[in-house]
């Protein structure tokens, strides 16, 4: 192999790798989450929420989020008793949501299942294991 070809092909290999890793990449990630979505749900013990909120039912949610607006209407729907804390006007909502590891809302608590954002067939489940709620609603 000639010298020159030598001392090139590091500095010609390194950009086509990075390239092809840019191109690459995004199918592959985007491939990997096909094929192992994250959970709808994860499941703990959430007794302390319960206590202090007074339904086995919660919602951490904003004042001007479109999926949190669907939460309540989901909710109105079916009759669920559930307590609201909305994180952008309660700065005591707002510590708990980010003590609770929040990332987005709507951020739900439904018997043992925690629910991030709005997935409709995992807040309904979620409700069934419960048993439903009683119409009344709790801010």
């Amino acid at each position: 192999m000639p010298k020159i070809l030598k001392t090139l092909l590091p500095w010609l290999l390194v950009p086509a790798f990075f390239f092809v890793g840019l191109q690459v990449g995004p199918r592959v990630a985007n491939w990997y989450h096909a094929a192992f979505p994250p959970p709808a749900y994860t499941t703990g013990d959430h007794a302390a929420l319960y206590a202090k909120a007074g339904t086995p039912v919660v919602l951490y949610a904003t004042t001007t989020c479109p999926y949190c607006a669907k939460v309540r209407k989901l909710f109105a729907a079916h009759g669920v008793r559930y307590t609201e804390y909305k994180i952008d006007t309660d700065a005591n909502a707002n510590r708990e949501f980010l003590a609770r590891k929040g990332i987005g809302v709507p951020l739900l608590y439904i018997g043992d299942r925690r629910i991030d954002g709005y997935r409709e067939d995992a807040i309904l489940d979620a409700l069934a294991a419960l048993g439903g709620g009683a119409a009344d609603r709790k801010s």
